[in-house]
């Protein structure tokens, strides 16, 4: 009788420690419609040319920034620093975008 109670102790804690929810990153895409022109050949030589819209993803979270996307401060970049957060040092992350006078500038990022 001990031995079936070991045996579904073990069980029970063996299926409690393996069922913990696994934990996925979230990583959103960013995704835009661009125009690109399209050369349609036959036998080699153009005979037309089309635009077309085509849309483009990835999840690279400074090309989302309005700063960039608006042309206004082409040059931005990701930077990391430390923090003293619960009497813990943690790194974190930021992103600084040169302005037109040269000067960089951290920008908010709290929408990501």
């Amino acid at each position: 009788m001990n031995r079936l109670l070991l045996i579904v102790a073990v069980a029970i804690t063996a299926t409690g420690c393996s069922s913990a929810p696994k934990v996925k990153a979230k990583s959103e895409q960013f995704c835009d419609l661009k125009t690109e022109t399209v050369t349609i050949r036959k036998d080699g030589k153009a005979v037309d040319q089309k635009s077309v819209e085509v849309m483009v993803c990835n999840d690279n979270r400074i090309q989302r920034l309005f700063q960039v996307q608006s042309g206004m401060a082409p040059n931005c970049g990701e930077f990391t620093y430390w923090m003293t957060i619960g009497g813990k040092n943690v790194q974190r992350k930021g992103v600084s975008c040169q302005r037109p006078d040269g000067n960089w500038e951290v920008v908010n990022t709290s929408e990501f």
